[in-house]
Protein backbone atom coordinates (compact mmCIF):
# COMPACT_ATOMS: atom_id res chain seq x y z
CA UNK A 1 0.00 0.00 0.00
CA UNK A 2 1.25 3.48 -0.87
CA UNK A 3 1.43 5.87 2.09
CA UNK A 4 0.61 9.54 1.50
CA UNK A 5 1.31 12.46 3.78
CA UNK A 6 0.36 16.13 3.90
CA UNK A 7 2.08 19.08 5.49
CA UNK A 8 -0.81 21.18 6.81
CA UNK A 9 0.01 24.90 7.23
CA UNK A 10 0.61 25.86 10.86
CA UNK A 11 -1.76 28.84 11.09
CA UNK A 12 -4.57 27.56 13.32
CA UNK A 13 -7.55 29.01 11.41
CA UNK A 14 -6.04 28.11 8.04
CA UNK A 15 -5.23 24.61 9.26
CA UNK A 16 -8.80 24.01 10.41
CA UNK A 17 -10.32 25.41 7.20
CA UNK A 18 -8.01 23.45 4.92
CA UNK A 19 -8.59 20.26 6.90
CA UNK A 20 -12.37 20.72 6.65
CA UNK A 21 -12.18 21.37 2.90
CA UNK A 22 -9.96 18.34 2.32
CA UNK A 23 -12.39 16.20 4.31
CA UNK A 24 -15.24 17.49 2.14
CA UNK A 25 -13.30 16.46 -0.96
CA UNK A 26 -12.75 12.96 0.43
CA UNK A 27 -9.09 13.27 1.47
CA UNK A 28 -7.09 11.11 2.10
CA UNK A 29 -9.04 8.38 0.27
CA UNK A 30 -9.47 10.61 -2.78
CA UNK A 31 -5.77 11.45 -3.13
CA UNK A 32 -4.41 10.85 -6.63
CA UNK A 33 -1.00 12.50 -6.23
CA UNK A 34 0.71 14.77 -3.72
CA UNK A 35 3.04 17.47 -5.01
CA UNK A 36 5.24 19.84 -3.01
CA UNK A 37 2.62 22.62 -2.93
CA UNK A 38 -0.55 20.99 -4.27
CA UNK A 39 -2.79 17.97 -3.81
CA UNK A 40 -4.56 16.36 -6.74
CA UNK A 41 -7.75 14.64 -5.59
CA UNK A 42 -10.55 12.71 -7.23
CA UNK A 43 -13.65 14.93 -7.23
CA UNK A 44 -16.37 13.25 -5.11
CA UNK A 45 -19.01 14.04 -7.72
CA UNK A 46 -17.80 12.83 -11.10
CA UNK A 47 -19.37 15.48 -13.32
CA UNK A 48 -17.43 13.76 -16.11
CA UNK A 49 -15.06 10.79 -16.08
CA UNK A 50 -11.83 11.78 -14.31
CA UNK A 51 -13.12 14.94 -12.61
CA UNK A 52 -10.52 16.11 -10.08
CA UNK A 53 -9.73 18.78 -7.49
CA UNK A 54 -6.35 20.55 -7.50
CA UNK A 55 -5.94 22.29 -4.13
CA UNK A 56 -3.05 24.38 -2.84
CA UNK A 57 -1.54 23.26 0.48
CA UNK A 58 -0.56 26.82 1.45
CA UNK A 59 -2.59 28.87 3.93
CA UNK A 60 -3.96 31.36 1.38
CA UNK A 61 -7.41 32.19 0.01
CA UNK A 62 -6.50 34.43 -2.93
CA UNK A 63 -4.80 33.24 -6.10
CA UNK A 64 -2.20 36.02 -6.14
CA UNK A 65 -1.08 35.04 -2.61
CA UNK A 66 0.28 31.61 -3.49
CA UNK A 67 4.07 31.36 -3.54
CA UNK A 68 6.18 31.58 -6.68
CA UNK A 69 7.19 27.96 -6.13
CA UNK A 70 3.52 26.91 -6.04
CA UNK A 71 2.82 28.87 -9.22
CA UNK A 72 5.74 27.22 -11.04
CA UNK A 73 4.73 23.79 -9.83
CA UNK A 74 1.15 24.33 -11.00
CA UNK A 75 2.36 24.65 -14.59
CA UNK A 76 4.07 21.25 -14.26
CA UNK A 77 0.93 19.66 -12.81
CA UNK A 78 -1.27 20.90 -15.66
CA UNK A 79 1.25 19.38 -18.09
CA UNK A 80 1.04 16.11 -16.15
CA UNK A 81 -2.73 16.18 -16.49
CA UNK A 82 -2.87 17.21 -20.14
CA UNK A 83 -0.05 15.01 -21.42
CA UNK A 84 -0.66 11.84 -19.39
CA UNK A 85 -4.27 11.75 -18.18
CA UNK A 86 -6.14 13.58 -20.95
CA UNK A 87 -4.98 11.36 -23.85
CA UNK A 88 -5.75 8.16 -21.95
CA UNK A 89 -9.24 9.38 -21.06
CA UNK A 90 -9.74 10.53 -24.68
CA UNK A 91 -11.06 13.85 -23.40
CA UNK A 92 -11.31 16.64 -25.97
CA UNK A 93 -10.54 19.39 -23.45
CA UNK A 94 -9.65 19.97 -19.82
CA UNK A 95 -11.55 22.74 -18.00
CA UNK A 96 -10.01 24.38 -14.92
CA UNK A 97 -12.60 26.16 -12.77
CA UNK A 98 -11.49 28.36 -9.88
CA UNK A 99 -14.55 29.32 -7.85
CA UNK A 100 -13.57 29.63 -4.15
CA UNK A 101 -17.03 30.83 -3.10
CA UNK A 102 -18.07 28.02 -0.75
CA UNK A 103 -14.56 26.70 -0.06
CA UNK A 104 -12.18 29.71 0.19
CA UNK A 105 -8.86 27.87 -0.19
CA UNK A 106 -7.15 28.22 -3.56
CA UNK A 107 -8.30 25.26 -5.62
CA UNK A 108 -9.45 24.27 -9.08
CA UNK A 109 -12.13 21.91 -10.29
CA UNK A 110 -10.37 19.97 -13.06
CA UNK A 111 -13.03 18.72 -15.46
CA UNK A 112 -12.27 16.60 -18.54
CA UNK A 113 -14.72 17.37 -21.35
CA UNK A 114 -16.22 14.86 -23.77
CA UNK A 115 -18.30 15.19 -26.90
CA UNK A 116 -19.45 11.57 -26.49
CA UNK A 117 -20.24 9.32 -23.54
CA UNK A 118 -17.25 7.63 -21.86
CA UNK A 119 -17.46 4.18 -20.30
CA UNK A 120 -15.33 3.03 -17.37
CA UNK A 121 -15.74 0.90 -14.22
CA UNK A 122 -19.05 -0.52 -15.47
CA UNK A 123 -20.52 2.97 -15.68
CA UNK A 124 -21.36 5.29 -18.56
CA UNK A 125 -20.24 8.87 -17.95
CA UNK A 126 -22.06 11.55 -19.93
CA UNK A 127 -20.95 15.17 -20.38
CA UNK A 128 -24.44 16.68 -20.41
CA UNK A 129 -23.09 20.22 -20.81
CA UNK A 130 -21.06 19.62 -23.98
CA UNK A 131 -20.26 21.80 -25.93
CA UNK A 132 -21.20 24.58 -23.50
CA UNK A 133 -19.82 25.57 -20.12
CA UNK A 134 -19.78 22.73 -17.61
CA UNK A 135 -22.64 22.47 -15.12
CA UNK A 136 -21.14 21.42 -11.79
CA UNK A 137 -24.60 20.98 -10.30
CA UNK A 138 -25.22 17.99 -12.57
CA UNK A 139 -25.29 14.78 -10.49
CA UNK A 140 -26.07 12.39 -13.32
CA UNK A 141 -22.66 10.72 -12.97
CA UNK A 142 -22.90 9.82 -9.28
CA UNK A 143 -20.96 6.59 -8.77
CA UNK A 144 -20.41 4.20 -5.88
CA UNK A 145 -17.48 4.33 -3.47
CA UNK A 146 -16.09 1.20 -5.08
CA UNK A 147 -16.25 2.79 -8.54
CA UNK A 148 -14.60 5.96 -7.19
CA UNK A 149 -11.71 3.89 -5.87
CA UNK A 150 -11.31 2.22 -9.27
CA UNK A 151 -11.23 5.57 -11.09
CA UNK A 152 -8.85 7.05 -8.48
CA UNK A 153 -6.43 4.13 -8.80
CA UNK A 154 -6.59 4.38 -12.59
CA UNK A 155 -5.61 8.07 -12.49
CA UNK A 156 -2.86 7.36 -9.95
CA UNK A 157 -1.44 4.77 -12.28
CA UNK A 158 -1.43 7.16 -15.23
CA UNK A 159 0.53 9.78 -13.29
CA UNK A 160 3.00 7.27 -11.86
CA UNK A 161 3.61 5.70 -15.28
CA UNK A 162 4.39 9.03 -16.91
CA UNK A 163 7.17 11.15 -15.33
CA UNK A 164 6.35 14.78 -14.63
CA UNK A 165 6.98 16.99 -17.64
CA UNK A 166 9.82 19.38 -16.91
CA UNK A 167 9.44 23.09 -17.48
CA UNK A 168 12.94 23.52 -18.92
CA UNK A 169 15.32 21.41 -20.96
CA UNK A 170 18.66 22.75 -19.71
CA UNK A 171 19.07 24.66 -16.46
CA UNK A 172 22.11 26.16 -14.74
CA UNK A 173 23.04 27.06 -11.19
CA UNK A 174 26.41 27.86 -9.68
CA UNK A 175 28.26 28.42 -6.44
CA UNK A 176 31.41 27.89 -4.44
CA UNK A 177 29.90 24.88 -2.64
CA UNK A 178 32.58 25.25 0.01
CA UNK A 179 31.32 23.10 2.93
CA UNK A 180 28.33 21.53 1.20
CA UNK A 181 25.14 21.64 3.30
CA UNK A 182 21.41 20.89 3.06
CA UNK A 183 20.64 24.36 1.68
CA UNK A 184 22.83 23.61 -1.33
CA UNK A 185 21.17 20.23 -1.82
CA UNK A 186 17.73 21.80 -1.56
CA UNK A 187 18.45 24.25 -4.39
CA UNK A 188 19.94 21.49 -6.53
CA UNK A 189 16.92 19.25 -5.93
CA UNK A 190 14.39 21.99 -6.68
CA UNK A 191 16.30 23.00 -9.81
CA UNK A 192 16.33 19.41 -11.08
CA UNK A 193 12.58 19.16 -10.53
CA UNK A 194 12.18 21.90 -13.15
CA UNK A 195 14.52 20.62 -15.86
CA UNK A 196 15.69 17.60 -17.82
CA UNK A 197 19.40 18.47 -17.64
CA UNK A 198 20.92 20.36 -14.70
CA UNK A 199 24.35 21.92 -15.18
CA UNK A 200 26.17 23.18 -12.10
CA UNK A 201 29.08 25.61 -12.16
CA UNK A 202 31.61 25.15 -9.34
CA UNK A 203 33.80 28.18 -8.68
CA UNK A 204 37.52 27.55 -9.14
CA UNK A 205 40.00 28.29 -6.37
CA UNK A 206 41.33 31.19 -8.45
CA UNK A 207 37.87 32.77 -8.84
CA UNK A 208 37.19 32.50 -5.10
CA UNK A 209 40.57 34.02 -4.32
CA UNK A 210 39.99 36.90 -6.76
CA UNK A 211 36.43 37.65 -5.58
CA UNK A 212 36.76 36.98 -1.85
CA UNK A 213 40.44 37.42 -1.14
CA UNK A 214 40.89 34.00 0.44
CA UNK A 215 41.28 30.36 -0.49
CA UNK A 216 38.32 27.98 -0.12
CA UNK A 217 38.29 25.54 2.76
CA UNK A 218 37.89 22.67 0.31
CA UNK A 219 40.01 22.66 -2.90
CA UNK A 220 38.30 22.88 -6.29
CA UNK A 221 38.95 19.28 -7.35
CA UNK A 222 37.24 17.94 -4.23
CA UNK A 223 34.31 20.33 -4.50
CA UNK A 224 33.96 19.36 -8.17
CA UNK A 225 33.84 15.66 -7.30
CA UNK A 226 31.37 16.20 -4.46
CA UNK A 227 28.89 18.09 -6.68
CA UNK A 228 29.39 15.51 -9.46
CA UNK A 229 28.26 12.79 -7.03
CA UNK A 230 24.94 14.53 -6.19
CA UNK A 231 22.12 12.59 -7.86
CA UNK A 232 20.26 15.73 -8.95
CA UNK A 233 23.21 16.99 -11.00
CA UNK A 234 23.68 15.94 -14.64
CA UNK A 235 26.81 17.90 -15.52
CA UNK A 236 29.43 19.92 -13.64
CA UNK A 237 31.59 22.65 -15.18
CA UNK A 238 34.27 24.93 -13.70
CA UNK A 239 33.06 28.45 -13.01
CA UNK A 240 36.10 30.53 -13.99
CA UNK A 241 34.39 33.95 -14.05
CA UNK A 242 31.05 35.62 -13.32
CA UNK A 243 30.04 35.99 -17.00
CA UNK A 244 26.73 34.09 -16.87
CA UNK A 245 25.72 35.03 -20.41
CA UNK A 246 28.71 33.13 -21.81
CA UNK A 247 27.45 30.00 -20.03
CA UNK A 248 23.93 30.57 -21.37
CA UNK A 249 25.25 30.85 -24.92
CA UNK A 250 27.76 27.98 -24.77
CA UNK A 251 25.51 25.44 -23.04
CA UNK A 252 22.15 26.59 -24.48
CA UNK A 253 20.69 27.29 -21.03
CA UNK A 254 16.91 27.84 -20.75
CA UNK A 255 16.90 29.05 -17.14
CA UNK A 256 19.24 29.92 -14.27
CA UNK A 257 18.32 29.26 -10.63
CA UNK A 258 19.66 31.38 -7.77
CA UNK A 259 18.71 32.41 -4.24
CA UNK A 260 15.91 34.93 -3.81
CA UNK A 261 18.33 37.47 -2.34
CA UNK A 262 19.69 37.96 -5.88
CA UNK A 263 16.44 39.49 -7.15
CA UNK A 264 17.26 42.82 -8.78
CA UNK A 265 21.02 42.23 -8.45
CA UNK A 266 21.73 39.37 -10.84
CA UNK A 267 23.42 40.40 -14.13
CA UNK A 268 21.07 40.42 -17.16
CA UNK A 269 20.90 37.16 -19.12
CA UNK A 270 18.87 36.02 -22.13
CA UNK A 271 17.11 33.16 -20.33
CA UNK A 272 14.55 32.71 -17.57
CA UNK A 273 15.50 33.34 -13.95
CA UNK A 274 14.16 31.14 -11.14
CA UNK A 275 14.58 32.43 -7.58
CA UNK A 276 14.47 30.01 -4.65
CA UNK A 277 14.14 31.04 -1.03
CA UNK A 278 17.16 30.00 1.00
CA UNK A 279 16.73 27.22 3.54
CA UNK A 280 16.33 28.98 6.94
CA UNK A 281 19.22 28.81 9.43
CA UNK A 282 21.49 26.90 7.03
CA UNK A 283 24.46 28.46 5.27
CA UNK A 284 28.17 28.02 4.64
CA UNK A 285 28.75 31.12 6.76
CA UNK A 286 27.11 29.53 9.80
CA UNK A 287 29.21 26.40 9.36
CA UNK A 288 32.41 28.41 8.95
CA UNK A 289 31.66 30.45 12.07
CA UNK A 290 31.18 27.22 13.96
CA UNK A 291 34.63 26.19 12.73
CA UNK A 292 36.08 29.65 13.43
CA UNK A 293 36.47 30.27 9.70
CA UNK A 294 34.83 33.66 9.23
CA UNK A 295 34.38 34.27 5.52
CA UNK A 296 32.13 36.24 3.18
CA UNK A 297 29.06 34.36 1.94
CA UNK A 298 28.63 35.57 -1.69
CA UNK A 299 28.15 32.13 -3.21
CA UNK A 300 27.10 32.66 -6.82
Amino acid sequence: MVNFSIRIPQTDNGKIMLTDTLKKFGYPNSLIKEYSHWLLLLRPEQVTLGSMILICKEDVNQFHAISQDAMQEMSLITKDIELSIQPELKAEKINYLMLMMVDPEVHFHVIPRYSQSAEYANFTFTDNSWPGAINLASHNNTISEEQKAIVRDYLRGLLQATPSVKKYNRMYTSGCFDLLHYGHLNILKRSKELCDHLIVGVSTDELIMASKGRKPVIPFEERYRIISSVKYVDEVIPQVNKNKQSVVDKYKIDAISVGSDWKGKYPPVTCDMVYFDYTPNVSSTILKKALNLLENSDDQ
